[in-house]
């Protein structure tokens, strides 16, 4: 799907009195132990987001195999108990810990053909402020 798609579904989607900071899309790496279980088919349990940083918290817009939103969680800031950013050449990984003892790791994309939405220093900068992160 391309930015211009999502930025209007993230838009229309946002909560009331709530103001869309910036945007991004990121994938959630398969989990290793698949590819002994199931093979080369561990592949399809890879997950497809846009995330989207808002004045107020973070909302999660899940994709289908498609491409199409299929789920939207949004988390307030006082939700997520911190995040831990890591470095990247084409996509810079992240690792949320939320309240309820969830955790979400991605992959955000940095670099790439101009239709996808990458990760942008306002955004990353926002984030920052907001959420405690680890070093």
């Amino acid at each position: 799907m391309n930015k211009e798609k999502a930025q209007e579904h993230i838009e229309n989607n946002l909560n009331n009195n709530d103001s869309l900071v910036g945007f991004f899309q990121a994938i959630e790496p398969p989990k290793i132990w698949l590819f002994f279980v199931i093979g080369p088919l561990a592949i399809l349990s890879m997950k497809t987001y846009f995330v989207a940083a808002t004045a107020n918290g973070m909302h999660f817009f899940k994709l289908n195999l498609l491409g199409k939103f299929s789920d939207d969680d949004f988390f307030n800031f006082n939700e997520i108990e911190n995040v831990k950013i890591g470095k990247g050449l084409l996509q810079r990984p992240f690792l949320f810990q939320f309240k309820n003892s969830r955790k979400l790791k991605i992959k955000a994309q940095l670099k790439g053909v101009d239709k996808i939405a990458k990760l942008t220093d306002e955004t990353q900068n926002h984030i920052e402020n907001n959420i405690p992160r680890i070093k």
